[in-house]
């Protein structure tokens, strides 16, 4: 069954929508323009540090439900599994989600209400148990691995691995109420506080939630490289450098998991685990590049899509990825002369940048199925949209690098001067890219409805 003849992905896509748009009026330009202003006196918005942090939260938590169910969709499709379990995992997962996605934002957003979030308990749970039921349709109990032993061993290591990141995180909150350590808190800001003294030590609870963070993301982006890597039929183009990649991927994939679970125990080593498990997966990227780049002769170029996945690995390794190593080699630096809201702005912007790469991967797989202007205007749109938004990003991140100020005064003025020119760059690239969105979602709807 191809994605779009799933009605739980059209379904998807729909309620998606109006959340990034609920979600545009609090932030960004229009947040500045007075939007989030007028419409905070309807929803539950308290001007305290730990509410900001605790809406914050929420909001990651409601888009990776999003994002793990559309992983989980994609997977259906791309990824050999026991079928016959299809109708119970997508049943499991519309009910997760569905449920999740609601009460998230009630519970954030219109009061804190604790049958909200004792919904929003209970759509996780079933996501989870969406996850464990496809992890088991993988496995060697359920179809042989004779054939394809290596490919196989590989999609249930990733899929294990990618529910252990999150049971990581659902440690850290089993934990809130009951620990004095657990507290609501945004990582990349406490982090940096406390690398500067600023912040108390972190606990091994509130490490092993970093690790959590750091495993999640990674292994999402590892699990979508691999469907990349099946929806290219990489074994056709090279097969031996399709197992390297298989090898490679299962490697980084279980070194990564490692060295974020560690984190609590081994910190002062423990990101250096988790790089030796990022250059495996980095490699295996480097081989699908290539055969994307091969799919481009012939014409493979004009086609959107094509040019927008082989785009994917460039964005991720240029704007984000290479970014670690050069601020990691300038660290005395940092620490001592970037103004710290620039640092921590910086670890913000890296995380959030990897997601969209990621997101708009996945986003890039659903559109090949789609022909004429529904797979042309979308396409374009994100290519050219999502090149611009990071390549802003990227310079709103590093602006300190880019300033021409002395320490002190000068350099936090220059950086905060550059931030404010390049800001217009992100919400061109942002909203062209949230248009490629939205205009094959409209595409969709109109579409189910001329049928029906």
């Amino acid at each position: 069954m191809m994605l779009s003849q799933m009605r739980e992905v059209n379904l998807l896509l729909f309620i998606t929508l109006p959340v990034v748009i609920f979600f545009g009026l609090l932030s960004g330009p229009l947040a500045e323009a007075g939007v989030k202003d007028a419409l905070a006196q309807y929803l539950t918005i308290r001007p305290t540090e730990e509410d900001f942090a605790a809406r914050a939260i929420m909001v990651y938590h409601i888009a990776a439900v999003i994002a793990m169910a559309a992983l989980l969709y994609l997977a259906l499709v791309y990824v050999e599994h026991d079928k016959r379990l299809d109708p119970l995992i997508r049943a499991t997962a519309l009910a997760g989600w569905l449920t999740a996605v609601p009460s998230g934002l009630v519970f954030a957003y219109f009061g804190r209400s604790a049958v909200a979030h004792g919904l929003w308990l209970v759509g996780l749970s079933l996501m989870f148990f969406a996850g464990l039921l496809f992890t088991a349709s993988l496995s060697p109990l359920r179809i042989s691995w004779g054939e394809k032993t290596l490919e196989r061993a590989v999609t249930f290591t990733v899929a294990v691995s990618l529910l252990g990141a999150v049971v990581m995180g659902a440690i850290y909150a089993a934990h809130l109420g009951f620990d004095e350590g657990v507290k609501i808190y945004i990582l990349e800001e406490h982090s940096t506080r406390e690398y500067r003294g600023l912040a108390p030590t972190s606990t091994p609870l509130q490490l092993l939630a970093t690790g959590h963070a750091h495993a999640a993301v990674a292994l999402w982006a590892a699990a979508v490289m691999f469907i990349g890597m099946k929806w290219a039929k990489m074994w056709e183009w090279k097969p031996r450098l399709y197992k390297a990649s298989l090898i490679l991927t299962a490697v980084g994939v279980l070194v990564t998991l490692f060295g974020s679970a560690v984190v609590p125990v081994w910190r002062p080593i423990a990101h250096q685990i988790i790089f030796g498990g990022i250059g495996p997966l980095h490699l295996a990227l480097f081989f699908l590049w290539l055969r994307l780049a091969s799919m481009l002769k012939g014409g493979g170029w004009r086609d959107p899509v094509k040019l927008g996945l082989f785009l994917v690995p460039i964005w991720m390794v240029v704007f984000v990825t290479s970014t670690g190593p050069m601020v990691a080699s300038q660290l005395k630096t940092v620490r001592t002369l970037w103004p710290l809201e620039d640092e921590i702005a910086f670890n913000v912007a890296h995380w959030h940048m990897l997601a969209f790469v990621v997101a708009s991967a996945m986003f890039l797989l659903l559109l090949d199925e789609f022909k004429g202007l529904a797979r042309v205007v979308p396409g374009y749109l994100l290519v050219i949209g999502g090149t611009t938004a990071l390549a802003g990003a990227f310079i709103y991140e590093l602006s300190p690098m880019f300033s021409k100020g002395i320490v002190g005064v000068q350099l936090a003025a220059a950086s905060a001067s550059l931030k404010t020119r390049v800001l217009p760059i992100i919400d061109i690239g942002l909203t062209m890219s949230f248009m490629s969105f939205s205009l094959f979602t409209i595409f969709i709807l109109l579409k189910k409805i001329g049928n029906n």
